[in-house]
């Protein structure tokens, strides 16, 4: 089960790590599964957009606790 602080250091991975990034980008439910977020594939979206990451550091406090409360589609779908 995700919690805060495995919102926050996948938060942390995606604003420092560009292979992680990628990864995120074409297997999100492997990345995600990896700090703890469980996701159905049947529920996945087929195309993950991530906020630059600029944006994920300006704003991590407010996106690790919506990443640990919608498993992480929230934030990186638009």
């Amino acid at each position: 089960m995700a919690n805060q602080d495995n919102a926050r250091k996948l938060l942390e991975r995606l604003a420092q790590d560009d292979a992680f990034r990628a990864q995120m980008e074409s297997d999100p439910i492997t990345a995600l599964a990896e700090h703890g977020f469980k996701v159905d594939p049947s529920i996945a979206p087929s195309k993950v957009q991530l906020p630059s990451k600029d944006e994920i550091t300006s704003n991590i406090d407010l996106l690790s606790k919506q990443l640990e409360a919608t498993s992480g589609w929230v934030i990186f779908c638009r």
